[in-house]
């Protein structure tokens, strides 16, 4: 996940980068929500990262890149573990029962408890931040 950002305060280390509006950045496709929550001020959009070369100063544009494993793994789980309990539930009511409609009762009812399973594993998966690091200088 890239963003662009321009640097506004460097503590030692550490560089405050004021990032880019999304929408602005990238469209509509909200896939940044939640990074930037919708309706906030610009101000809001501010990281603090680690920059141990010292290479960047107050006033450079950058590029920054987050992890992305945590997400795609989070995504698998919300949607891949409801989908499969879905039909693990039929089946199972299928064959303990004999009938396409009970067949349909342990279809939804698999679908419920793996959509309780799968947030309850997105939560956990997801328990911190994502760390973001700073790539590369931004052509103006």
């Amino acid at each position: 996940m890239r963003h662009r950002g321009k640097i506004i305060e460097k503590n030692g280390q550490e560089v405050l980068v004021q990032v880019e509006d999304p929408a602005k950045t990238c469209g509509s496709c909200k896939g940044c929500v939640r990074l930037f929550p919708p309706k906030t001020s610009p101000e809001d959009y501010v990281l603090c990262i680690k920059d141990t070369s010292g290479r960047y100063q107050v006033g450079d544009e950058v590029i920054i890149d987050g992890e992305m494993r945590p997400y795609v793994r989070a995504l698998a789980v919300l949607y891949g573990l409801p989908f499969g309990s879905l039909f693990a539930g039929y089946g199972i009511a299928r064959l303990a029962w004999g009938s396409d409609s009970l067949g349909g009762v342990g279809a939804i009812i698999g679908l419920l408890l793996g959509a309780v399973a799968a947030r309850m594993i997105t939560r956990r998966i997801l328990t911190k931040e994502p760390e973001f690091t700073i790539v590369a200088r931004a052509c103006s």
